[in-house]
């Protein structure tokens, strides 16, 4: 069998940039060791099929990329998340990496989608720009009457999960787009990666939609104030953070919490301390009963002490629930990490002639022996999120 001619320098690094030893991608693949050295020496290669299992599922690379001629240029995360101390910077775990590396990737997809141009001509991006010492109030009020969603209006969504879906597609029609995965790691919400035309949120899809609503607006914060950002879980984070870097969260936090709960608004409710106050508010605004919660500790009618046990049993709570459930269909979590807006830009590209299959497998990191069935479901919505 010819060897496929792919460059063993970026098959290499392909495995080192993201921490992986020989012996853990030959246990993904069922291999031996032995094996997966002779690919890295060029002594033989892996076959199309086997590449793309690489490219997709393991290195979270592009395809093409193993055919260049040289190692390509790539951001180092701790210069990308320049808000996070170094220390948390450079310990980010292995998926996250892999995640990271994702979103660079799509931030690539999308210049070549729109041809180096804007996405929208009236963005967030170009329209707001404000710093952490912005009044968070005022700026949350300005952005909310430019996506034209009133609290009555939010109020009337049914669940959390058309908040989050509507919030996402205003998102994107303004200019950032929205991606998902199970991030497979409690402790990260999401992140977001700036750019002045293509910023991108990944949103850990494993949460409550609850939690994905909150974490939008907190990478919204980090995407206005022209920074990447990264929206922890627990506050335990948080606490080690120091200057300048603890005040970007606050921030971050603060805004997310003022957008979708203005204080002007649940001020004009009776703030009952009770579980069911709580969760009565929580599903008026259609966000997390800690986003509530947080809102009671800053008018000082609960204490830290009961901030914190209440969020640690919400959250213990949530991972239990989610732990009883499956997974979902292969098809329905790509759609939902994809988004629609996304998807159809891409089958768009190809309807046009404008890119061949090659390219839809490539930009939807989906293998081409699946494309038929993922088109025929996602397209002719034969199933849903």
């Amino acid at each position: 069998m010819e060897k496929l001619p792919i460059n063993i320098d970026v098959l290499i690094w392909a495995r080192t940039s993201i921490g992986l030893t020989i012996e853990e991608v030959a246990k993904k693949f069922k291999k031996t060791p032995k094996e997966i050295l002779d690919w890295e020496f060029g002594i033989n290669s892996p076959t199309y099929i086997q590449l793309e299992k690489l490219a997709f599922e393991i290195y979270k690379r592009p395809l093409a990329v193993f055919f260049f001629p040289s190692i390509p240029y790539e951001e180092n995360p701790k210069t990308e998340f320049r808000t996070l101390p170094e220390i948390v910077a450079s310990e980010l775990p292995t998926n996250i990496l892999k995640l990271y590396r994702n979103a660079k990737l799509f931030q690539y997809y999308l210049e070549e989608i729109f041809e180096n141009k804007k996405p929208v001509d009236s963005d967030f991006v170009g329209r707001f720009s404000i710093t952490k010492d912005s009044n968070v109030s005022v700026i949350a009020a300005e952005i909310r009457k430019f996506v034209g969603v009133s609290i009555e209006d939010q109020s009337k969504w049914n669940s959390t999960e058309t908040a989050f879906k509507n919030w996402r597609n205003l998102l994107e029609a303004n200019g950032i787009f929205v991606f998902k995965d199970a991030f497979k790691n409690d402790d990260y919400s999401g992140f977001c990666l700036y750019h002045d035309k293509y910023p991108v949120i990944y949103v850990n899809n494993s949460m409550p939609f609850s939690r994905q609503v909150f974490t939008l607006f907190h990478e919204l914060a980090h995407i206005l104030v022209r920074s990447s950002g990264i929206d922890f879980r627990r506050n335990t984070f948080i606490k080690t953070f120091t200057g300048y870097f603890k005040d970007i969260e606050v921030f971050c936090n603060h805004f997310a919490s003022e957008f979708l709960v203005p204080d002007s608004v649940i001020d004009s409710f009776e703030l009952i301390i009770s579980e069911s106050q709580f969760a009565k508010l929580a599903n008026y605004f259609s966000v997390s009963r800690e986003v509530i919660l947080r809102k009671y500790l800053e008018r000082n009618i609960i204490d830290k002490k009961y901030y914190d046990e209440f969020s640690k049993k919400w959250i213990e709570e949530s991972q239990n629930r989610r732990s009883e459930g499956d997974g979902g269909s292969y098809y329905n979590n790509k759609k939902a990490y994809l988004g629609d807006r996304y998807i159809s830009l891409v089958y768009g590209k190809y309807y046009q002639n404008k890119i061949n299959l090659d390219t839809v497998s490539q930009y939807l990191n989906v293998k081409m022996k699946k494309l038929p069935m993922f088109e025929n479901i996602v397209l002719e919505g034969g199933l849903s999120k």
